[in-house]
């Protein structure tokens, strides 16, 4: 059963695609994001999921939403927004994956298509990752690399001359 489960994962992989979303994806968002955070959306401090759905396309108030397309259908959406601070944040806001597409690394995909657009964009500046996880979701991004840094937040820091210093301190530590 295991090597079934790992043939549809590596299938469903090669066949997902991840894009900028653009305003027709509008209503294909607002169903994952309503399928993936049930309850009212009053809970979440938003209007509507359409609504919300609509304010992530928004990059001229520095939004950065990615889709995973898989046979014309959205399964999966990432949206995050660019903050402007001392060193440049990009806070992960919204990260879903439909249910019937979970546990088949859409998540992570999602997740590294962000990381790769974050270091094109911003060249070898350090840019540092953050979001707010429910506790029972930590694990799933601290196998990305992430770590706790307070209640529920947690972050990442990429590029610059960050990662030569972990490498470093690494190595003084004896690690």
């Amino acid at each position: 059963m295991n090597e079934a489960c790992t043939e549809e994962e590596d299938s469903t992989q090669s066949d997902i695609e991840i894009v900028p979303a653009i305003s027709k994806d509008i209503e294909g968002i607002a169903t994952v994001l309503r399928e993936s955070f049930p309850g009212k959306a009053k809970y979440y401090k938003i209007r509507s999921w359409e609504h919300e759905s609509k304010k992530i396309l928004r990059s001229d108030k520095g939004w950065i939403t990615f889709i995973a397309v898989h046979q014309g259908r959205i399964v999966g959406v990432l949206a995050a927004r660019h903050l402007k601070t001392v060193i440049p944040t990009v806070r992960i806001e919204w990260i879903a994956v439909a249910k019937s597409f979970r546990r088949r690394g859409i998540g992570k995909a999602l997740f590294d298509h962000l990381t790769r657009w974050i270091t094109t964009a911003f060249f070898d500046q350090q840019v540092r990752i953050t979001l707010r996880a429910r506790t029972d979701v930590q694990n799933f991004y601290r196998k990305l690399g992430l770590r706790c840094y307070g209640r529920g937040w947690m972050k990442k820091r990429i590029g610059g001359q960050n990662d030569e210093l972990d490498q470093s301190g690494a190595a003084r530590n004896g690690k």
